[in-house]
Protein backbone atom coordinates (compact mmCIF):
# COMPACT_ATOMS: atom_id res chain seq x y z
CA UNK A 1 0.00 0.00 0.00
CA UNK A 2 2.90 2.36 0.67
CA UNK A 3 4.46 1.71 -2.60
CA UNK A 4 1.26 2.20 -4.46
CA UNK A 5 0.11 5.82 -2.40
CA UNK A 6 4.03 6.96 -3.05
CA UNK A 7 3.10 6.06 -7.24
CA UNK A 8 -0.25 7.58 -7.12
CA UNK A 9 1.49 10.87 -5.17
CA UNK A 10 4.26 11.12 -8.25
CA UNK A 11 1.56 11.16 -10.83
CA UNK A 12 -1.27 13.74 -9.13
CA UNK A 13 1.75 15.98 -7.80
CA UNK A 14 -0.30 17.18 -4.56
CA UNK A 15 0.59 20.64 -2.57
CA UNK A 16 0.08 18.74 0.23
CA UNK A 17 -1.44 15.04 1.97
CA UNK A 18 -4.14 15.24 4.71
CA UNK A 19 -3.75 12.46 7.36
CA UNK A 20 -7.55 12.25 8.85
CA UNK A 21 -6.47 10.24 11.87
CA UNK A 22 -6.11 6.44 12.84
CA UNK A 23 -2.12 6.69 11.99
CA UNK A 24 -1.69 3.81 13.95
CA UNK A 25 -3.28 1.24 16.00
CA UNK A 26 -3.26 1.42 19.47
CA UNK A 27 -1.40 5.04 19.83
CA UNK A 28 2.09 3.26 20.58
CA UNK A 29 5.00 5.08 20.46
CA UNK A 30 6.37 3.12 18.04
CA UNK A 31 3.58 2.46 16.16
CA UNK A 32 3.58 6.70 16.05
CA UNK A 33 7.28 7.04 15.29
CA UNK A 34 6.42 4.95 11.66
CA UNK A 35 3.98 7.12 10.41
CA UNK A 36 5.08 9.92 11.35
CA UNK A 37 8.59 8.64 8.98
CA UNK A 38 6.06 7.46 6.19
CA UNK A 39 4.22 10.90 6.19
CA UNK A 40 7.19 12.64 6.03
CA UNK A 41 9.17 10.51 4.03
CA UNK A 42 6.83 11.54 1.09
CA UNK A 43 8.24 15.06 1.03
CA UNK A 44 5.04 16.92 1.14
CA UNK A 45 3.80 19.44 3.60
CA UNK A 46 1.39 16.63 5.99
CA UNK A 47 -1.43 17.91 8.11
CA UNK A 48 -1.92 15.64 10.34
CA UNK A 49 -5.18 14.74 12.84
CA UNK A 50 -5.81 12.15 15.57
CA UNK A 51 -8.27 9.63 14.91
CA UNK A 52 -9.85 7.26 17.86
CA UNK A 53 -7.17 4.96 17.17
CA UNK A 54 -4.48 7.34 17.87
CA UNK A 55 -4.44 7.62 21.66
CA UNK A 56 -3.15 4.96 24.41
CA UNK A 57 -5.54 2.60 24.96
CA UNK A 58 -4.25 1.73 28.77
CA UNK A 59 -5.29 3.62 31.63
CA UNK A 60 -4.52 5.94 32.98
CA UNK A 61 -2.13 7.83 30.04
CA UNK A 62 -6.09 7.45 27.65
CA UNK A 63 -7.30 10.06 29.97
CA UNK A 64 -4.23 11.75 31.35
CA UNK A 65 -2.52 12.08 28.34
CA UNK A 66 -4.48 11.27 25.66
CA UNK A 67 -2.32 13.51 22.86
CA UNK A 68 1.12 12.84 24.06
CA UNK A 69 2.68 10.62 21.00
CA UNK A 70 0.87 12.58 18.74
CA UNK A 71 1.75 16.08 19.69
CA UNK A 72 5.33 14.90 19.90
CA UNK A 73 5.90 14.24 16.52
CA UNK A 74 3.27 16.65 15.21
CA UNK A 75 3.20 19.60 17.54
CA UNK A 76 -0.77 19.89 17.14
CA UNK A 77 -3.79 18.28 17.80
CA UNK A 78 -5.56 20.63 15.48
CA UNK A 79 -3.21 22.10 12.52
CA UNK A 80 -3.26 24.88 9.50
CA UNK A 81 -2.23 24.71 6.39
CA UNK A 82 -2.29 28.05 4.26
CA UNK A 83 -1.36 28.81 0.89
CA UNK A 84 -2.82 30.68 -2.33
CA UNK A 85 -4.88 27.77 -3.22
CA UNK A 86 -5.42 25.83 -0.22
CA UNK A 87 -6.51 26.76 3.33
CA UNK A 88 -6.51 23.99 5.81
CA UNK A 89 -8.05 23.77 9.10
CA UNK A 90 -7.50 20.74 10.78
CA UNK A 91 -9.86 19.89 14.19
CA UNK A 92 -9.69 17.02 16.65
CA UNK A 93 -12.83 15.09 16.90
CA UNK A 94 -11.27 12.33 18.93
CA UNK A 95 -12.80 12.42 22.67
CA UNK A 96 -10.67 9.64 24.80
CA UNK A 97 -14.23 8.70 26.85
CA UNK A 98 -16.00 8.24 23.53
CA UNK A 99 -14.05 5.43 21.79
CA UNK A 100 -16.09 5.58 18.68
CA UNK A 101 -18.00 8.32 18.88
CA UNK A 102 -15.97 12.11 18.28
CA UNK A 103 -17.27 15.20 19.25
CA UNK A 104 -16.69 19.17 18.15
CA UNK A 105 -17.12 21.78 21.11
CA UNK A 106 -18.41 25.36 19.88
CA UNK A 107 -15.31 26.76 20.40
CA UNK A 108 -13.47 24.64 18.08
CA UNK A 109 -16.13 25.48 15.72
CA UNK A 110 -15.65 29.07 16.62
CA UNK A 111 -11.90 28.99 15.94
CA UNK A 112 -12.34 27.38 12.76
CA UNK A 113 -14.66 29.69 10.93
CA UNK A 114 -12.58 32.66 12.56
CA UNK A 115 -9.80 31.19 10.64
CA UNK A 116 -11.26 30.69 7.07
CA UNK A 117 -12.39 33.87 7.46
CA UNK A 118 -8.23 34.74 6.79
CA UNK A 119 -8.04 32.36 4.24
CA UNK A 120 -6.79 34.10 1.02
CA UNK A 121 -9.07 35.07 -1.66
CA UNK A 122 -10.02 32.07 -4.31
CA UNK A 123 -8.29 29.09 -1.79
CA UNK A 124 -10.03 26.51 -1.19
CA UNK A 125 -11.17 26.27 2.41
CA UNK A 126 -11.04 22.82 3.83
CA UNK A 127 -11.67 21.27 7.35
CA UNK A 128 -10.21 17.69 8.13
CA UNK A 129 -11.45 16.03 10.79
CA UNK A 130 -11.06 12.20 11.81
CA UNK A 131 -14.73 11.64 12.72
CA UNK A 132 -17.35 11.97 9.52
CA UNK A 133 -20.53 13.33 9.42
CA UNK A 134 -22.26 11.69 6.85
CA UNK A 135 -21.60 7.86 7.17
CA UNK A 136 -21.22 5.27 3.74
CA UNK A 137 -24.33 3.30 3.52
CA UNK A 138 -22.73 0.03 3.67
CA UNK A 139 -21.20 1.21 6.87
CA UNK A 140 -23.39 2.97 8.93
CA UNK A 141 -22.62 1.22 12.30
CA UNK A 142 -19.65 3.68 12.69
CA UNK A 143 -21.10 6.64 14.64
CA UNK A 144 -20.13 10.22 12.92
CA UNK A 145 -19.38 13.08 14.99
CA UNK A 146 -22.22 14.24 17.40
CA UNK A 147 -24.59 16.56 16.58
CA UNK A 148 -23.55 16.48 12.90
CA UNK A 149 -26.13 18.47 11.68
CA UNK A 150 -25.01 21.51 14.04
CA UNK A 151 -21.52 20.44 12.81
CA UNK A 152 -21.83 20.63 9.25
CA UNK A 153 -24.25 24.22 9.28
CA UNK A 154 -21.77 25.84 11.47
CA UNK A 155 -18.64 24.69 9.29
CA UNK A 156 -20.33 25.80 5.61
CA UNK A 157 -21.76 29.06 7.34
CA UNK A 158 -18.35 29.48 8.24
CA UNK A 159 -16.89 29.01 4.51
CA UNK A 160 -15.92 25.20 4.61
CA UNK A 161 -16.15 23.86 1.15
CA UNK A 162 -14.79 20.83 1.65
CA UNK A 163 -14.95 18.42 4.84
CA UNK A 164 -12.91 15.33 4.95
CA UNK A 165 -13.04 12.75 7.26
CA UNK A 166 -11.18 9.47 7.74
CA UNK A 167 -13.23 7.41 10.41
CA UNK A 168 -15.10 4.84 8.45
CA UNK A 169 -11.94 4.00 6.36
CA UNK A 170 -14.20 4.01 3.42
CA UNK A 171 -14.41 6.71 0.13
CA UNK A 172 -18.29 8.31 0.38
CA UNK A 173 -19.14 11.69 -1.15
CA UNK A 174 -22.29 14.11 0.03
CA UNK A 175 -23.14 17.24 -1.08
CA UNK A 176 -25.16 19.52 0.85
Amino acid sequence: MERALVTLLGRVQPELVIASGDLTHRGRRAEHERAAGFLRSLELPVVAVPGNHDIPYTFPARFTRPWAEFERLWETTEPLYRSERLFVVGLNSVRPWRHQSGALRDEQLRRACDAMREAPDGALRVVAIHHHLLGAPWRSAKKPVAERNRVLATLVDGGAELILAGHIHQATVSER
